[in-house]
């Protein structure tokens, strides 16, 4: 129940609902409820909520409160008829059903009243009239005795009009008629009751609403003013159904019990109606109900909620169950609510079929193209060997033994399969729900294996089995074996093999001893990367073959120092992805400083190191070599540096052979002409070279390109070419290992790790820059060389792996 507070005070009328309390009580300025009298902001009292019962608080006040006469000092539960007290205001409550009335009045002031100032005058006639009445005649008794029961009437009469409170009894709307019972009874005088304190019943009725019987408490204090409201009565509300059927009523989402037959009791105002039945979709309305007792006719006509179903399976005879629910077999005509329902449909020997179907409200649905499936066959197919695979119609299976349910009635291809055996193929067809056993013998198959080991008297095991010498002619099945050399003081070896029929397999195997195996897995524990400690990144090169450097006599633009050797790398090394840095060199020399060209500055951190000479970078790999704790590759004499022989594993600038062969060789299948594919000029940008942007200044540039670059670029700019190096072509030229010579005479003597002279005046410059664009200069098998600084010549590093 949620009640409303009417509110009525010298501000006017008001309501307020239940979730707005507390009210507060007091002055114009803050209070919900307006007392007269009080300063604008002060506050005396709250009325509040508490499972379901209003109750008033005293706030801090100096303002006497009295409820029901009896001074308030803490929370008081209110009840209709009762009256607080504040100051010069008195607040009535009043509750009617669903409604409470708040009522404010203002205490009338009494009138003066002056006394005489004489004394009363003592009536010595008296005495006297008593006298004379008690000698007078019986006649005369009579009379007396009226006049005295007069006089104690008209005593009684004025104590009843002193004692009595005025009482004004209001009810809403105007009543018929209305009576206030009670011992002593009311008195009504001029529109307003008299009633002595008590306890009153008020009994009221008015047509359309519902007899009023209240009892109210008058309690002699004030000019109490009982304000009551009838209850309206529901509307009577009859339903009638096309067809008719059983329904249930809601009003507002609210189930409605029925008073009669399908006669329903509903309060007056406009509510939302929908009818529910078993079969046929709801009704929803607007019901607007007039109330007052009146009875209104409302008829719907009702729409089917099902549709006519028609199942037919082949063959016949089907149980069709809907929902779990058996309801007959097919075929079969039938009736559907709407919605999603599952159907199954089961017969001897078939295999069940499920079906999940939407039913819409009137509209027929016909299901008569079901065929029901037999119930599979069932084959127990073992083989010998077991753990054959089974595949049937082309589908794998499983192994064997396995267990197959089978399609019935149709033929079904089976081929059971196993390393070293020939495959089993068969035909076979089961009946519907029949049980079969199949025990396939797979045939073995083989393949000759010709083993050749090193060394010739190493012992082999097949499969575990010692068979004696490795090297021998194997005569296995076509399954995987394992082949397992051995000899004291070597390495044990094992490989796999699988014979094929009809072609024989060539199995060479070499063992190694255990030094040497011990050498190869160290080699292969290299990481493929590391870092310096300047932070470059180097990347592990392990030469797989003999290369060419240098360029054959027709090829365009070859320069003379460019004659062709055979050379072969055997030791893995790193090498630099990235050429030096600026940022990185001024680790090692902080004021270092790279300059401008061509009105631009080469000092960006990320762009490469120029204008060092070539003992100032190996001076820098001697740092990082010192940073690392490996000993360094560099040795100064007389002021000069020098190549430590034997070369060490400390850092050091790339030997000519290993550049070339990363730039040329690495991960192609022949030298790379260009750091590009293809021919002289490249159609993309790839590289940092003489181009568009400087053709101001330089007379040899690339026709057509430009790569947004007028002098070095940062590292890094461009793809890498061959993965994991950067500007293997173009950006800046690099400083080399080794003294510069020239090689004529060696293009078919095999030259093993070549590191070029002990000495010499210049060193060799490998690699094209940003000031070249000429097809001489951007082919990879370029070679220059210098002994001064340059503001495109810097250097990347590199070292041994071990």
């Amino acid at each position: 129940m949620s009640r409303v507070y009417f509110i009525h005070d010298s501000q006017g009328d008001r309501q307020r609902g239940e979730q707005e309390l507390p009210l507060s009580v007091g002055g114009a300025a803050q209070a919900d409820i307006v007392l007269p009298g009080l300063p604008p902001a002060a506050l005396v009292a709250y009325v509040g909520l508490a499972e379901g019962h209003a109750f008033i608080q005293p706030a801090d006040t100096d303002v006497p409160l009295f409820h029901n006469h009896e001074h308030l000092t803490a929370s008081k539960w209110l009840k209709s008829g009762d009256v607080v007290e504040i100051g010069e205001s008195l607040v009535y409550w009043m509750v009617q059903g669903d409604q409470v009335d708040i009522t404010v009045h203002e205490r009338q002031a009494s009138a003066d009243l002056v006394p005489p100032s004489a004394p009363p005058p003592l009536n010595d006639r008296v005495l006297p009239e008593v006298a004379q009445a008690s000698a007078a005649a019986p006649g005369q008794r009579l009379v007396r005795r009226l006049a005295l029961a007069g006089f104690v009437l008209l005593l009684l009469t004025a104590a009843f009009l002193l004692l009595a409170t005025p009482i004004t009894v209001r009810v809403t709307p105007q009543p018929e008629s209305l009576a206030v019972d009670g011992f002593p009874p009311a008195v009504s005088i001029g529109g307003r009751r008299l009633a002595l304190p008590g306890i009153y019943t008020v009994t009221a009725r008015r047509e359309g609403y519902r007899p009023l019987r209240q009892t109210i408490e008058v309690d002699g204090d004030g000019y109490p003013v009982f304000e009551l409201t009838f209850e309206e009565l529901p509307g009577q509300v009859s339903i009638e159904l096309q067809p008719a059927v059983a329904f249930r009523l809601l009003i507002d989402g609210l189930p409605v019990p029925a008073e009669g037959v399908d006669r329903f009791e509903i309060p007056g105002g406009d509510h939302r109606l929908r009818i529910e039945t078993a079969r046929f979709l709801p009704i929803e309305d607007t019901l607007t109900v007039a109330g007052k007792g009146q009875v209104q006719h409302v008829s719907h006509v009702l729409q089917p909620a099902w549709a006519r179903v028609r199942i037919a399976s082949e063959p016949p005879g089907a149980t069709v169950t809907v929902d779990g629910e058996p309801i007959g077999v097919t075929p079969l005509d039938t009736e559907l609510l709407q919605g999603a329902h599952s159907l199954e449909l089961t017969l001897e020997k078939h295999k069940v079929l499920s079906l999940q179907q939407q039913v819409i409200a009137g509209t027929d649905l016909i299901l008569d193209a079901i065929r029901l499936q037999p119930l599979d066959g069932r084959l127990a197919l073992s083989s010998d060997p077991a753990a054959a695979s089974v595949s049937v119609d082309g589908v794998f299976r499983g192994t064997t033994p396995v267990t197959l349910a089978l399609t019935a009635d149709v033929e079904h291809k089976f081929r059971l399969s196993k390393p070293g055996y020939r495959h089993f193929d068969t035909r076979l067809t089961l009946a519907a729900d029949e049980e079969k056993s199949l025990n396939a013998r797979l045939q073995p198959e083989y393949g000759i294996v010709f083993v050749t080991a090193r060394p010739a008297d190493a012992m082999l095991r097949v499969d575990g089995r010692e068979v004696g010498q490795a090297t021998q002619r194997l005569r296995l099945t076509t399954r995987s074996h394992s082949l397992e050399f051995s000899k004291p003081g070597y390495v044990s070896r094992t490989v796999r093999v699988t014979p094929r029929v009809g072609s024989s397999q060539n199995v060479d195997v070499t063992l190694l001893t255990v030094d040497k195996q011990r050498a190869t897995d160290r080699a292969a524990a290299i990481p493929a990367v590391i870092s310096s400690p300047a932070g470059q990144s180097l990347r592990l090169v392990r030469p797989q073959r003999s290369f060419r450097m240098g360029a054959s006599r027709r090829e365009a633009g070859r320069r003379a120092n460019e004659s062709s050797r055979l050379v072969k790398l055997t030791r893995p090394f790193y090498l630099a992805s990235m050429e030096v840095t600026n940022a990185e060199f001024r680790k090692f020399r902080s004021a270092h400083s790279s300059g401008f060209a061509e009105g631009v500055s080469l000092n960006g951190d990320r762009q490469p190191v120029v204008n060092v000479n070539w003992e100032e970078a190996a001076r820098y790999c001697n740092w990082l070599s010192s940073r690392a704790g490996l000993p360094p590759a560099y040795a100064e004499v007389n002021g000069r540096m020098r190549p430590v022989r034997p070369l060490s594993t400390g850092y050091r600038l790339p030997s000519e052979a290993e550049w070339s062969y990363v730039a040329r060789r690495q991960g192609r299948p022949s030298e790379q002409r260009y750091p590009w594919d293809g021919e002289y000029p490249p159609t993309t940008v790839v590289a940092n070279f003489a181009d568009a942007s400087i053709a101001d200044t330089l007379a040899n540039t690339v026709p057509n390109y430009n790569d947004g670059y007028r002098v070095s670029a940062p590292v890094g700019s461009f793809a890498a070419r061959p993965a994991g190096f950067h500007d293997l072509g173009g950006n800046v030229a690099e400083w080399m290992h080794d003294y510069y010579a020239v090689y004529p005479g060696e293009s078919e003597r095999l030259v093993t790790d070549p590191l070029g002279p002990a000495a010499g005046d210049h060193h060799i410059v490998r690699d094209s820059s940003w000031r070249q664009g000429s097809i001489v200069e951007l082919r990879l098998s370029y070679r220059d060389y210098s002994r001064a600084v340059r503001p495109d010549l810097g250097f990347r590093v590199a070292r041994y792996a071990q």
